[in-house]
């Protein structure tokens, strides 16, 4: 049930404040795809330790989201909110400070400790603020503020690191973040939830082995992974792949690179929009259109003639790449019980964490191997691709359209 106690001026505003935790997230992390352009230069990294800077975050993120889940689910989401953005924000700020490849690769090892948390938290305090009808919408705001922020962060990174360097960059973007981090702090407070049955009594916790043996879980973490293989791989190593193979300088590389990230926006905020309205229940196939788009015009962006059409069909990709987790995303919030929705969230974003350790390392070792081409590294990608069109294929939704893990339950927000 919403909660009538809270307006929806108040709603909104703990939103607002969530959204730009989002953003400082994404500046910190779609920037350093383009600033590891000049820091491989001045550090003299390899190609493959240029993709373990950009990993090193996704190791540390990814073990953290398990345990944020829990944290979530036991303690509400302020918590895990606030301490995942201020991490993200000190440590964005200390990057700025590194001259070294085990300086760098550390720090953003423990920076990762902040990203891990804020999507978790987030999806607990989507449904701790909003009721299941909207849930896909407000998701797919939070993405837009991902993909707002990456298109920031490709043009201001362009920018900046043309006229004063990639220190200065990590230097605004950790001043910029510790100032919403105080917002959160002292604004940020989103209502309690009492999970109870029907007749009202408290509904029993779920043991996490009963979580774990879902087929539901684990299909979607399949299609979750691979989509952010495709994901992290591309957003990764696309400014290198423009600069080196397309010939473009950085402040070019940023330019060029917001496009295709608009397309993402759009498509986000779209597919969020039908799920809540018309889509629900239809999911699977908007993954499977997904990729199967995703998966066509990644291929035909390599083998463009030209970086205009290039272009072109990078903007077509990630709109079909953006539908893909938009839709993946939206299903828990929609058809898991409020119960375990951090920990679920938790297992599908730890998968995601895992794929972004390996897609940046794993396509900066095939481009090392294959002596500068980047076919083999695209080639990757489109194999994740494949195996989320097969997951997508063998999902079932639960019958009726009732709730993962929660029996004739009714959700109270206090």
């Amino acid at each position: 049930m919403e909660n009538a106690h809270m307006s929806n001026g108040k709603r909104n505003f703990i939103f607002s404040l969530l959204f730009l935790g989002w953003i400082v997230d994404s500046l910190t992390l779609f920037g350093m795809n383009v600033a590891i352009i000049p820091i491989s230069k001045e550090l003299h990294l390899s190609q493959t330790q240029s993709g373990m800077v950009i990993s090193s975050f996704w190791l540390s993120s990814a073990c953290i989201t398990l345990i944020a889940g829990w944290f979530a689910d036991k303690f509400g989401s302020r918590k895990v909110i606030v301490i995942s953005v201020f991490i993200i924000s000190l440590f964005s700020l200390l990057t700025g400070m590194v001259g070294s490849f085990v300086a760098i690769l550390a720090i953003r090892l423990i920076l990762g400790l902040g990203d891990g948390g804020l999507p978790t938290g987030s999806s607990v305090a989507i449904t701790e603020i909003y009721k299941r009808e909207v849930r896909a919408r407000v998701k797919s705001m939070l993405l837009a503020a991902q993909l707002i922020g990456g298109v920031l962060a490709l043009y201001i990174s362009g920018l900046i690191l043309d006229i004063w360097g990639w220190r200065v960059m990590f230097y605004l973007i950790g001043g910029v973040g510790l100032v919403v981090t105080l917002l959160l702090f002292k604004y940020y407070n989103p209502p309690k939830v009492v999970k109870t049955t029907l007749v009202g009594n408290i509904y029993p916790k779920i043991p996490m082995k009963d979580l774990y043996k879902s087929k539901f879980l684990w299909l979607l973490v399949i299609m979750y992974f691979c989509s952010s293989i495709v994901h992290w791989g591309f957003s990764s190593w696309l400014p290198s792949y423009l600069e080196q193979t397309r010939g473009l300088n950085l402040k070019t590389v940023g330019s060029l690179a917001m496009i295709p990230q608009a397309f993402g926006l759009l498509s986000a905020i779209l597919t969020g929009y039908l799920i809540d309205k018309s889509l629900a229940g239809k999911e699977k196939f908007i993954v499977l259109i997904g990729a199967a788009i995703s998966g066509i015009f990644l291929l035909l962006m390599f083998k463009a003639p030209s970086i205009q059409l290039a272009i072109t069909y990078q903007s077509i990709f990630s709109f079909g790449e953006s539908a893909i987790g938009m839709a993946i995303l939206s299903i828990p919030l929609k058809y898991v019980s409020q119960n375990v929705i951090g920990s679920f969230m938790g297992t599908m974003y730890f998968s995601g964490g895992l794929a972004g350790v390996i897609a940046p390392t794993a396509m900066g070792a095939l481009i090392d191997v294959f002596e500068g081409s980047f076919q083999a590294a695209f080639f990757f990608l489109i194999g994740a691709l494949v195996v989320v069109i097969i997951g997508a294929i063998l999902f079932k939704f639960p019958k009726n359209n009732t709730s993962i893990f929660e029996s004739n339950s009714l959700e109270v927000k206090a």
